[in-house]
């Protein structure tokens, strides 16, 4: 397991470098996980911020506000808006978006979680805007699923155009999807309030 020599193990039991016992027929015995703790670690290489890959967030956004405008006149929900309605959520939603690609695009955990809870704070008042403004549950639900798969879908694009390795593309992918289901999370409570 380790690759060294029998001798080698011995002689960093005797030195105390990894635990070992002796059984009563005086024969040398090591624990897994002493053997397991001398193993070298392989970690997950850590993901780069966006702007870092060369992938600045004002221009990933600028890419899925024109995929969102592209597909969003099919959408039943949307006939429900009169023109000030429409302002309001568009406004949020592009402050929502920003919020997301900084957390995306920071590496501190600190700065992440404060960008997150000012996305779920403004998922809780877009819940509670589309309540009163006569969604269902369910509509709501639906309008945000149509944003997370344009959002979604542009991360993919990110991830491919900077050829990311698959780890680091799996630990971008899990971040965003983290961070959106936290925001639907706030927008069905505040639709519940």
């Amino acid at each position: 397991m380790l690759g060294v020599d029998p001798d080698t193990l011995r002689r960093w039991a005797d030195n105390g470098k990894i635990d070992v016992f002796t059984t009563p027929g005086r024969h040398r015995r090591f624990l897994r996980a002493s053997i397991d703790a001398l193993l070298p670690r392989t970690r997950t290489p850590r993901r780069p911020s966006l702007s870092a890959m060369g992938e600045p967030p004002d221009r990933i956004a600028a890419e899925f506000r024109r995929r969102v405008r592209t597909e969003l006149t099919d959408q039943d929900w949307r006939g429900r808006f009169d023109e000030g309605a429409l302002r309001w959520f568009r406004e949020r939603g592009v402050r929502m978006s920003d919020l997301l690609l900084g957390s995306l695009d920071t590496s501190r955990r600190s700065g992440q979680e404060r960008l997150v809870e000012q996305a779920e704070a403004l998922g809780r008042e877009y819940g509670v805007e589309a309540r009163r403004s006569g969604m269902s549950l369910g509509e709501a639900t639906q309008a945000f699923l149509f944003f997370r798969a344009r959002f979604m879908a542009e991360i993919a694009h990110v991830a491919r155009r900077r050829s990311l390795e698959t780890a680091q593309a799996a630990s971008l992918f899990a971040e965003a999807d983290r961070t959106l289901d936290r925001i639907i999370l706030a927008l069905i409570a505040g639709h519940q309030a």
